[in-house]
């Protein structure tokens, strides 16, 4: 089968991003767009349409027009997903040589653009729940005591990042967070790639936006909680602790000089969409109908893990005994495709299209799988093993750039990586370039085993002593 041929394969039910079904929910305006002649849109830079960094054109025009009506001081459109977006924030932020800090877990981005800057991460954990193996959000209390113990006149700490909603739907309460932050004149970019569309839903009893928690940097990806395309995403800018032409510079830096137009058309239009009053009360139904299929399920007795994010439903399939990546493969043979497998859980991306007959398909296979599957063994994850606040021995740029040699991972005990390890999804590293492998970490990927195969009979690479 060709991979165009695929493209149009049907699931009996696509619960993954992009958040739009498989263009169910597809903005109007590119709906119009993708019916004309096939190819018309693909154009390059002209005058009349600009780049994203362009000081004329419809595009500056657009993001001109979008940040007054979301108020903010400027937005940028983005075609190399949040993760390209991120990175020009970090860059903007930190200067080589110093230290940024964040929770261990950032994403997989978040430690190539420290690889690529020679930016050091001072990372801090986080509160773990045994319940579903997921990190917990954030407290204030939890913050500080990180604050407390890191010495600012040892190291140049020069930002912060954080990260809200998890991928699960976890959501921090920010202000508080920010606030800490400021008052040591830091900046901070949040990584809101999970909960873009908590801007435009106020009053829907759903978690405060970045943008109006007082973040300096938030980065959206469009096609996670928006209804843009793949690859789609805007940063929006606020504050004066971080300069404008520092953010210009750092996005020129890695945005392509041949962005794709249809994908800046998708930024425009998503965004538009949900600014529009008419198409808002028709999300905000969705939203409100996703709620009520959460509070359905659960008197269904489906195990399910509530978040404050109703669009993604967490099946925690450990309470029956079953792992989330065997309930992956249940429920993708039988046409209904998840979003998430982890060792606990197996999350659904319900998006902005209506859900008919989900409850009944959903409850249906449920109860086929838990006939079907073996459930003769006890789930107990593991915390990872980290410090509270914790760097690597040297400094990812350095280690990324040095000569390596490749060894299997149980014996690279003491050995400094030079390899990026990511367990599991949604790219949250383990180990990073510059680490000290302890022990510890190893002993965790040895007790993950049964869901880490590959990992544990892998090979890393390592730095000559």
């Amino acid at each position: 089968m060709s991979i165009s041929s695929f493209l149009t394969k049907k699931f009996l039910k696509s619960l993954f991003f992009p958040a739009h079904n498989r263009g169910k929910a597809l903005p109007k305006g590119l709906i119009r767009l993708l019916k004309k002649q096939p190819g018309i849109w693909d154009l390059p830079e002209l005058p009349e349409i600009g780049s994203p960094l362009s000081n004329s054109g419809l595009i500056h025009d657009a993001q001109i027009s979008i940040s007054k009506k979301v108020n903010t001081k400027q937005c940028f459109f983005g075609v190399n997903g949040a993760s390209g977006l991120i990175q020009s924030g970090i860059i903007a932020m930190a200067n080589p040589g110093e230290y940024i800090l964040m929770p261990r877990n950032v994403h997989i981005s978040v430690i190539k653009a420290c690889a690529l800057q020679n930016i050091i991460p001072i990372f801090f954990d986080l509160e773990f729940s045994i319940e579903t193996g997921h990190y917990k959000p954030i407290t204030k209390i939890w913050f500080t005591k990180v604050f407390n113990n890191i010495d600012f006149k040892k190291k140049k700490i020069v930002g912060v990042i954080l990260v809200s909603p998890y991928y699960q739907g976890y959501v921090t309460e920010l202000e508080p967070l920010i606030k800490i932050c400021h008052q040591h004149d830091l900046p901070v970019l949040v990584d809101e790639a999970h909960g873009s569309y908590f801007l435009f839903c106020e009053n829907l009893n759903l978690p405060k936006s970045a943008l109006r928690s007082k973040a300096d940097l938030v980065v959206h990806s469009l096609h996670k909680s928006l209804n843009g395309l793949t690859q789609t995403a805007v940063l929006w800018h606020n504050g004066n602790l971080i300069e404008k032409n520092n953010l210009i510079k750092s996005i020129n830096l890695l945005q392509t000089t041949s962005p794709n137009a249809l994908l800046l058309s998708s930024c425009e239009e998503s965004l538009k969409e949900w600014l529009n009053k008419d198409n808002l009360y028709k999300y905000k139904k969705r939203i409100s109908e996703a709620k009520s299929i959460f509070k359905e399920l659960i008197n269904k007795n489906i195990p399910l893990v509530e978040t404050q994010d109703p669009l993604k439903l967490i099946l925690n399939t450990s309470r029956v005994g079953i792992d989330g990546f065997t309930a992956d493969k249940f429920f993708y043979k039988n046409g209904l495709i998840a979003e998430l497998p982890e060792m606990m859980t197996l999350t659904f991306c319900l998006g902005f299209s209506k859900q008919k007959d989900f409850i009944f398909l959903f409850q249906k296979l449920w109860e086929k799988l838990l006939i079907q599957t073996n459930k003769s063994f006890i789930l107990k994850p593991i915390k990872p093993p980290f410090r509270l606040v914790q760097s690597p021995k040297m400094p990812i740029g350095i280690a990324w750039r040095s000569k390596t040699y490749s060894i299997p991972l149980a014996e690279s005990i003491g050995k400094i990586s030079g390899d990026i390890i990511c367990p599991y999804p949604p790219g949250i590293p383990l180990i990073v370039p510059g680490e000290k492998i302890d022990k510890e970490r190893i002993d965790w990927i040895e007790t993950q085993s049964l869901y880490n195969q590959d990992l544990l009979n892998s090979y890393i690479r390592v730095l000559y002593t």
